[in-house]
């Protein structure tokens, strides 16, 4: 066999294959200490995967026919980029920072081999590499040139640089409302809060609510490198989830930031109505139903006994509405104040007038005192009398006797 027998053949990209009008199967050929083997879409050709260094350089193929060792040869091919780089073997480190670029890992022997990439987005907008902009999907494909001649393309990879967004709020609230202000940075895409494509959206919910209809949605004051935003018309003494959102290019980026903020207490509602009665004629008894919201930490009621303006009793800090008043004056038209308090603001007053009644034992007792007079009157009278009717009959008796006595020693007259 001669070397004219064997001739090179593209089987598999990547490969050193050989091919001949002889059965050599039974041929050893072999380079950098590997042996050729069988293509499998092809028995006659077979074939030496290269080593990714071959490529640009001179490769000694030695070729030993089975029985005759001492005809064997060696086929020097020189192993050009054009005819024997795989593209879907060049290692290609893709870009995580902006301004993107895209690194190849090329043949070390090839000093003037390079790659020159062109990307495009979902609408087929293409891009320079260094042109790329973050949150966005690329399909990317090199031109491999050599000496600047184009000789291949490369495979399409996929490029994405989703930039490391750090968004940091400061929050202020007051009882009905929840300002938020932030700003952001980014580490791998350092100019990327200065652009115009970077928006924000912001959001907030009761943290106990998990119904988007609750969500309180508000217009983004844009300030770069970063925004502002106000929520009005919450819940006074609520625990609010709070999103700040960025988006870039109208699509929502991954880094959004939530915070939680609690508005301040309000104004507890008013008492709607007060239960006044008078158990004892001077008792006053007050009752009021349940307050609904105390929009504060506390659930306590105060009550104020007064009378023509002044304070007569005060009582504060009690967990339910019920409250008596004892020891006041009869008959008197006392003002009853009743006002919820949530441990900072009051509710406003609620106000009731009642009167207490007349002294039913000072009543008692005059009539007993009364009547005791009355009888003793009356037994004094009795007393009296029976005491006349006796002075009297004693009286009588007595004048009888000196009747009786002159008679009996008066002279009889002569007859």
């Amino acid at each position: 066999m001669a070397e004219g027998d064997i001739k090179l053949d593209n089987c598999t990209p990547g490969y050193l294959c050989y091919k001949s009008d002889w059965n050599i199967s039974s041929v050893q050929i072999t380079a950098n200490n590997l042996t050729a083997k069988r293509c499998p879409s092809d028995d006659k050709t077979f074939c030496i995967r290269l080593d990714y260094n071959d490529i640009c350089t001179d490769l000694t193929t030695t070729v030993t026919p089975e029985n005759c060792v001492n005809s064997s040869f060696n086929h020097i091919q020189h192993i050009s980029a054009a005819e024997f780089l795989n593209p879907s073997e060049i290692k290609v480190t893709l870009p995580t920072k902006l301004p993107a670029k895209i690194e190849a890992n090329l043949p070390p022997n090839c000093t003037d081999l390079t790659i020159d990439y062109i990307c495009s987005d979902s609408y087929n907008n293409p891009k320079n590499v260094s042109e790329l902009e973050p949150f966005t999907d690329y399909t990317c494909t090199g031109q491999i040139k050599e000496k600047n001649v184009t000789i291949k393309n490369t495979t399409d990879i996929h490029v994405r640089i989703d930039c490391d967004l750090k968004i940091r709020t400061q929050n202020s609230s007051t009882d009905t409302s929840i300002d938020l202000s932030w700003t952001t940075t980014s580490q791998n895409c350092q100019e990327v809060p200065e652009l115009d494509g970077l928006s924000y959206n912001c959001s907030c919910h009761p943290v106990n609510s998990i119904w988007d209809k609750k969500r309180a949605k508000s217009t983004v004051n844009k300030q770069k490198p970063g925004g502002a935003c106000n929520f009005s018309g919450l819940k006074p003494y609520t625990d609010y989830t709070c999103e700040v959102q960025p988006i870039y290019n109208n699509n929502s980026v991954p880094q959004s930031t939530k915070v939680t903020e609690k508005t301040k207490p309000g104004v507890p509602d008013q008492i709607s109505k007060l239960s006044l009665s008078v158990p004892e004629h001077n008792v006053i008894k007050v009752t009021c139903p349940v307050v609904e919201d105390f929009r504060g930490p506390e659930r306590l009621y105060n009550a104020t006994l007064r009378y023509n303006n002044d304070v007569i009793q005060e009582t504060d800090k009690q967990k339910k509405c019920n409250f008596t008043f004892k020891d006041l004056s009869y008959s008197t038209t006392y003002e009853v104040e009743v006002v919820a308090f949530n441990g900072y603001l009051y509710s406003k007053t609620k106000t009731a007038h009642v009167d207490t009644l007349y002294n039913d034992k000072f009543v008692i007792r005059l009539l007993v005192h009364i009547i005791i007079i009355l009888i003793s009157v009356a037994v004094f009278c009795v007393v009296y009398k029976i005491h006349m009717k006796k002075c009297r009959n004693s009286q009588d008796v007595n004048e009888d006797v000196m009747l009786e006595s002159t008679g009996i020693y008066a002279n009889a007259p002569e007859s």
